[in-house]
């Protein structure tokens, strides 16, 4: 059986700051953050940047689209906080999809292109491409 494909988005900001200081500027707490100098416990390598995460809340299983349009919906009323971060740190809405059954596509309409506007965040896309027709449950 082939696994669902999972997927998730979330706004990121990357700098050198103190990650509660962004919280306190947005009003609201990430999903994952970290200092520049912290040591990263999965590598034991100390980390160069900050970072400030906030991830989408739908099903892994959901639209790309989805996941994009509940990051936005999340920081909506902090369009204007979060163009301003921006100009001092690095801003941008990161999408993952780790497809196993196959790619869905990827559209971005014209809100949501307008939601990344007011924010002035770019896009940043990793895709994982998992599956293969030659699998085991492909019937080949």
């Amino acid at each position: 059986m082939t696994k669902e494909n999972e997927q998730y988005a979330y706004l990121t900001i990357a700098g050198d700051f103190d990650p509660d200081a962004i919280s306190a500027r947005l009003g609201l707490k990430p999903t994952a953050c970290w200092q520049k100098g912290e040591v990263n416990p999965r590598t034991g390598y100390e980390r160069t940047s900050s970072r400030w995460s906030l991830r989408s809340r739908v099903a892994a299983s959901s639209e790309l689209e989805e996941h994009v349009r509940d990051v936005l919906e999340q920081t909506r009323e902090k369009a204007e906080a979060i163009r301003e971060i921006g100009r001092e740190f690095k801003c941008w809405v990161q999408l993952v999809g780790y497809f196993h059954a196959v790619y869905p596509g990827f559209v971005l309409d014209h809100d949501l292109i307008g939601g990344l506007a007011a924010m002035n965040a770019g896009l940043d896309c990793d895709f994982y491409y998992l599956y293969s027709h030659e699998r085991e449950d492909s019937g080949d």
